[in-house]
């Protein structure tokens, strides 16, 4: 969907980006405005600015003629007029949660769609990349419905260290007033009011601070202090508790929505977004960790990539002859790479014998990247994005079994958490090494456990002891120098095929 906008700077301090930011106007920004993802490109259809280093770095010369420019990089003076795609509104959004067994299973499907709550209370998952709420019925126990969207705070960058980072450098009160205005716009949708019902939120810590205008300054630097992830309220809202600072009460949702603090068998819970966040253990006793694995499998840090949007390029096939056969979101032309076409062109790649068990391309592909379509094309810095990604989680997750002190044969389910996880290919993902083979048969993608455990606490709130116990017991390790971790990291950086 394409966007205009009219305006009249004369400030010289502040970039485009900046400007519109103040302004509420989202336009995407996965590295933090600072000209290296390309992201932000706007064209501007009058009083275009000089084009700089950084655009003449994305832009061809006849785009940059056209007036394309990086919002990032931009800074008109006097009246301008631009125009950009809008595309990440119409992002596709994990809310759903299938566990297939427990009190949690299918917690957050419609069952009560187009009723009046006679007691409603709000259930918010709120997401680095995407946002969801759920009106659960408190009366009847039931899901009134649910609503999505993107989470706005991308303008401020794709990951938890960047919205960190912006938070410092004065922007906490825009970040706040950011994720504020999504939820009531969301909630307000759902026929209520945010300020007039309960709100129970869950989310990674860095989120959940920034919804309470919390400074994130301990954040980003060791010891890595949050300042509050106890379970607490704060006005109408109940806000979840986290474990540590990176691993927050979207996990402990999880670990809640899927049973694992109830059972006696040995589970694994993994959230494949960009925290990696992941959990093992039972009623006995939980470890839990975080990998810095980015945005890479949500179509971040991409040179084409993109979030789950119409046009965006979902499944890869590469035959024998060569030839490339894609599908995309909605079958619309493709616009771009979403992490599941991430993860399927580096296996197409693999199995073709385009790229070695290194990463190294093919000599054909080195310069340019593999053409996927007109416009699309995977390079080989896309590439070392996702062995960054997928290495972390592999080795995060291995490091935390051999701390827990069990094999592949003694976990009797893996739970992959998320949107990501919720439609990936498992067999390719094998294939290059993200999931081991040897789990296969017990993985199982349950989707929106965050969201999931809020609808529970939402249904129920006798629940609250139980998410204060589990945070409480949970024990996290960290990787930050594991000499496991660290040589399982180096490992797994090869790929399988």
């Amino acid at each position: 969907m394409r966007q205009t906008w009219k305006g009249n700077s004369q400030d010289k301090q502040h970039s485009l980006l900046e400007q519109l930011q103040k302004q509420g106007v989202y336009i995407p920004a996965d590295c933090g405005g600072i000209g290296r993802c390309g992201k932000c490109r706007v064209q501007f259809l009058s009083g275009a600015p000089e084009a700089d280093e950084d655009d003449a770095n994305i832009f061809s010369p006849e785009q940059i003629a056209d007036g394309w420019r990086l919002a990032c990089k931009a800074f008109p003076e006097g009246d301008y007029e631009i125009a950009w795609e809008q595309s990440e509104e119409e992002m596709e959004v994990a809310s759903d949660f299938s566990h297939g067994s427990g009190d949690a299973a299918d917690a957050t499907e419609g069952d009560a769609a187009g009723q009046k709550a006679a007691e409603p209370v709000a259930a918010v998952d709120i997401g680095t990349t995407t946002l969801a709420v759920s009106l659960v019925d408190r009366a009847s126990g039931k899901v009134v419905d649910t609503k999505t969207s993107v989470n706005h705070q991308r303008v401020f960058g794709a990951d938890v260290i960047s919205r960190i980072q912006a938070s410092m450098d004065g922007k906490k009160e825009e970040l706040k007033a950011s994720i504020r205005k999504d939820l009531d716009g969301l909630i307000t949708a759902l026929g209520e009011k945010m300020d007039e019902i309960p709100v129970i939120i869950s989310g990674n810590t860095t989120m959940e601070h920034l919804f309470l205008g919390l400074p994130c300054d301990t954040l980003g630097v060791a010891p890595y202090t949050p300042v509050d992830i106890s379970l607490h309220e704060e006005d109408n809202f109940l806000i979840l508790p986290g474990i540590s600072t990176y691993v927050g009460a979207d996990i402990v949702s999880g670990i809640i929505a899927c049973g694992m603090d109830q059972g006696e068998e040995v589970c694994m819970l993994i959230d494949l977004g960009t925290n990696g966040e992941m959990a093992i253990g039972n009623k006995d006793r939980i470890l839990s960790a975080s990998t810095a694995a980015g945005p890479a499998f949500e179509g971040g840090n991409i040179s084409c990539g993109v979030a789950g949007v119409p046009g965006a390029i979902s499944s890869v096939d590469i035959a024998e002859d060569g030839s490339v056969q894609i599908g995309t979101i909605g079958g619309k032309d493709p616009i771009g790479l979403c992490g599941t076409g991430v993860l399927e062109v580096v296996y197409e790649m693999l199995k073709a014998e385009y790229m070695d068990e290194t990463g190294l391309l093919e000599d054909d592909y080195v310069d340019d990247g593999f053409p996927l379509s007109d416009d699309v094309v995977f390079t080989d810095q896309d590439v070392r994005e996702v062995q960054l990604a997928k290495s972390a989680i592999r080795a995060g997750a291995e490091t935390l079994m051999e701390e827990y002190g069990v094999g592949y044969d003694d976990i009797s389910a893996l739970y992959l958490a998320g949107g990501f996880g919720q439609k990936i290919n498992l067999q390719k993902a094998a294939g290059i090494g993200l999931l081991p083979e040897e789990l296969l048969d017990r993985t199982k993608a349950v989707g929106n456990s965050s969201l999931a455990g809020a609808v529970m606490i939402a249904k129920d709130e006798t629940l609250k002891e139980r998410f204060a116990h589990v945070a409480d017991y949970s024990e996290e390790v960290s990787l930050t120098g594991n000499p496991t971790f660290n040589d399982l990291y180096m490992e797994y950086m090869m790929f399988e095929a």
